[in-house]
């Protein structure tokens, strides 16, 4: 029963929950803001790039370099995964997925010494630090049978699609013809992503919105992406959530940052993780719950942030990494921040507890209106909790 658990991606628990929305939308006609993402839907994420990389030794080449088992990726409609590329401290350096490909269709010249039946590899990763990841890729590249390019924005599309009305089915069903892609495992419910070499936003279920709403729908998610909010050469990949998003491999074999990862796993304590927020000016109310509302009066705070507990002096209780109107991302200290207790002391977190934005030095701004903050945890972060739990008391 155990080891069926930890193979699954997501639970029919957290599909349900994720079904029954655990946040709300306050929608206007009149905001500025993104409009909420609808329940079934797609965007054409253009802050995304892809990098295509093949040849004999495409596959052992990844495999030393990503965080997941990249040799058990299958040529098929929903192949491919979320994982990560970590420096040799083991920091994350890029989060992105990766995707098998046949060389057969769409792929234009390849290099002399290349055949098309060799396999090969796209990877999809964040737009603004795509040429980062080739220079990063290439510097490994030594004398292995592999070659590598950037691809053009015009050569291939990448959307990412949703429908929360059957998370399950919907996430379970083919890619459209003359594409692939790979079910979004990053939380339940996140839907899949497809990769076009031709405009599909006609074949496609749903309602078309913008990458900023989708981006809306990732955060009330909880899900980090990209180097704004996962810090190149700073974020550690379980503080940035990429093991309960799938993106580790806990039982491959060497890869560069595998070390202090594998350490943290089997021995240490997760202090800190990347968790939803939401902003509130400090004439109001704690949320009783993760909102995003488009009538709210606060602007959204320049980013990244300290976090500091209200009228107490210490240290940092996490770092807002991104916001979207009312809502975001922060790197929270979870027994500060949170009830999750983590450790024999337990957490130290009370409900009367509030927190707020201090800055990039942590110290109060005089003379700016006090930005309040509040930690929500996700229902899947608690079953992945559960599921460790389980898994260490089993191996005790």
């Amino acid at each position: 029963m155990l080891s069926r658990i930890l193979r699954s991606h997501l639970c029919r628990d957290c599909l349900a929950a994720s079904s029954r929305r655990p946040f709300s939308i306050t929608v206007s006609t009149t905001s500025t803001l993104p409009p909420p993402p609808p329940p079934i839907g797609y965007a054409h994420l253009t802050n995304r790039a892809l990098i295509l990389l093949y040849g004999r030794d495409a596959a052992h080449y990844l495999q030393g370099l990503t965080t997941t088992n990249i040799k058990s990726y299958t040529l098929n409609s929903l192949g491919g995964s979320y994982t990560s590329f970590l420096n040799a401290q083991g920091r994350v350096l890029h989060d992105v997925f990766v995707y098998p490909i046949d060389h057969a269709f769409g792929f234009g010249e390849i290099p002399e010494g290349i055949t098309y039946d060799e396999p090969g590899f796209m990877i999809d990763v964040d737009k603004a630090h795509a040429e980062a990841l080739r220079l990063h890729l290439q510097r490994y590249k030594l004398r292995a049978k592999i070659a590598l390019r950037a691809v053009d924005p015009g050569e291939w599309q990448i959307w990412g699609t949703w429908n929360d009305e059957a998370v399950e089915a919907f996430e379970n069903s083919p890619a459209p013809p003359q594409n692939f892609g790979c079910t979004d495992t990053r939380a339940p419910g996140m839907g899949k992503r497809i990769l076009s070499f031709v405009d599909i936003s006609k074949t496609l279920e749903g309602q078309e919105t913008s990458v900023e709403s989708y981006d809306v729908r990732r955060i009330l998610r909880g899900v980090p992406q990209g180097h704004d909010e996962i810090i190149s050469g700073e974020a550690l990949p379980q503080e940035s959530n990429i093991d309960y998003m799938s993106g580790i491999d806990f039982r491959k074999g060497c890869y560069v940052g595998q070390e202090l990862t594998i350490r943290t796993h089997h021995t240490g304590v997760v202090r800190k993780r990347i968790l939803p927020v939401q902003l509130y000016n400090s004439d109001e109310k704690p949320p009783d719950g993760l909102q995003y509302d488009l009538l709210s009066s606060l602007t959204t705070p320049a980013a990244p942030q300290n976090i500091a507990r209200v009228n107490t002096r210490g240290r940092s209780a996490g770092k807002f990494l991104k916001g979207v109107g009312n809502v975001g991302l922060a790197l929270c200290r979870l027994e500060t921040m949170t009830d999750l207790k983590l450790t024999e002391e337990g957490s130290q977190w009370s409900p009367e507890h509030e927190f707020k934005l201090a800055g990039q030095s942590g110290e109060d701004h005089n003379g700016e209106k006090e930005v309040k903050i509040k930690a929500f945890v996700p229902e899947w972060h608690k079953y992945r909790i559960s599921v460790r739990d389980v898994h260490r008391q089993q191996n005790a």
